[in-house]
């Protein structure tokens, strides 16, 4: 039966990463020599030995007298399946009812699941606007945007007015019939809107950096 990945130790977790790593990137498994360089062990016999315990404890499965035949039990994998985001081409008047259409999808980025909580209402999008410039928020970034999610003061948002898509922080006025949105820079001079002035797209979740 599948074991634990928590219960393998130290070298048992070494060899098998090793393993995995190399069969993701090579496409075929390693022989006992190539484990044995690349977790810095020069003899054989050790690598057999952490080999034999790994297939005792059900992470691993080999053919005798085969070589590169070793194959990770699917239930034991550490690589995760990445979840595809939809990657947008613009927000605007005309594709904000129908955002992810084939006419405004780039197409889809693969990100790990762990990043997300609910990627079904997510999608991507080249930074529209340069307004956060001083919150670390570039036009060379790439954002990650919850659709439809519940706001808080401060929350980084994606609006649209106007026929322009504007990042801005958020914050419900007292009155309960207006928002204030808040830029680091105001491009446009106003920073109270009526609710029906404005779409909310959606919340900032996430950034990636081009370097």
């Amino acid at each position: 039966m599948p074991t634990n990945f928590s219960t393998l130790t130290a070298k048992q977790k070494k060899v098998y990463l090793a393993i995995e790593s190399y069969i993701k990137l090579k496409g075929i498994p390693p022989t006992v020599r190539e484990i044995g360089e690349i977790i810095g062990e020069r003899t054989p016999g050790a690598v057999q030995g952490i080999l034999n315990r790994l297939e005792q404890k059900g992470v691993i499965k080999r053919e005798v007298g085969m070589a590169r035949s070793i194959k990770i039990l699917a239930d034991n994998s550490q690589y995760a399946e990445p979840l595809y985001v939809p990657y947008i081409k613009k927000v605007n008047s005309r594709s904000i009812n129908d955002l992810l259409g084939i006419y405004n999808l780039i197409g889809y980025m693969p990100l790990s699941p762990n990043m997300l909580s609910s990627h079904k209402t997510c999608f991507m999008l080249d930074c529209p606007d340069g307004s956060l410039a001083q919150s670390g928020i570039s036009y060379e970034d790439i954002l990650l945007f919850e659709r439809e999610p519940e706001l808080n003061d401060n929350d980084i948002i994606l609006v649209l007015y106007e026929n322009h898509a504007l990042l801005r922080r958020y914050y419900l006025d007292e009155d309960q019939k207006t928002v204030i949105l808040k830029a680091d820079s105001d491009l446009i001079g106003r920073e109270t809107f009526k609710r029906d002035e404005i779409v909310i797209v959606g919340k900032l979740v996430g950034k990636y950096t081009k370097y």
